[in-house]
């Protein structure tokens, strides 16, 4: 067997992250009192550019929480206050654990055989939430998060922790995710192969590298196993 571990993304890889971030998003909305019928596409825009900045080093993870509500507050006649949004929005994120398909049927193969490891750029009491709501708890032998560690995809450090606690080396790894520019450009940075998950059917950018691409999450199983 080539690989001796699997590390996976969690968002849009394993867990519906847009379906969950919207439902959390439009309830606090609601909450807040701020119906405007863009509010969704208002807010994402915004806090698409922060986490940009937190990948580019820009915004660390705990500056993130609270910039991207006080930018929204900021832009739009939002009501209430971006410190209680911020707190409010991260129970609410953290109870949205909506499995993507074919994700656990996935996992649970590869686990057989060998460690699967969480690496997520995520927010710890969101991310431990949605997991511990998850099956996919089961079946995973690390979860590495970026708030917890200090370190964020793509930096290889994070990658590093991963294959510490799993005791392997760099080339024994697999790593699987959607994002080109934290997952499969930090598995680039961390010298391990890289399955990116691409439903969509997007191209690569100029410079970053994917030992695999594939449209449906299940054919990671034969890449890991194989």
């Amino acid at each position: 067997m080539r690989y001796r571990a699997v590390l996976f993304d969690v968002d849009d890889t394993l867990l519906d992250f847009q379906a969950g971030n919207r439902n959390a998003v439009n309830q606090l909305m609601d909450e807040l009192g701020y119906h405007d019928p863009d509010r969704y596409d208002q807010y994402e825009a915004i806090n698409l550019k922060c986490w940009r900045e937190l990948e580019a080093g820009l915004l660390t993870q705990n500056q993130l929480k609270l910039a991207r509500f006080v930018r929204f507050f900021d832009r739009y006649p939002v009501p209430g206050d971006p410190s209680w949004a911020a707190e409010r929005f991260v129970t609410l994120l953290g109870q949205q654990s909506i499995l993507l398909p074919n994700a656990l049927e996935t996992v649970a193969q590869i686990a057989q055989r060998l460690p699967v490891a969480i690496v997520t750029n995520g927010i710890t009491d969101i991310q431990r939430s949605r997991l511990a709501l998850s099956p996919l708890k089961d079946y995973v032998a690390e979860v590495v998060i970026s708030e917890e560690v200090g370190v964020s995809k793509p930096r290889p450090g994070i990658f590093e922790i991963a294959l510490d606690r799993l005791g392997v080396k760099a080339g024994e790894a697999l790593m699987v995710g959607d994002g080109v520019n934290s997952d499969i450009r930090g598995a680039n940075n961390a010298g391990i192969d890289a399955c990116w998950y691409n439903p969509s059917g997007n191209a690569l950018p100029e410079g970053v590298h994917a030992a695999y691409v594939i449209s449906d999450i299940r054919q990671c199983v034969e890449i890991a196993l194989g």
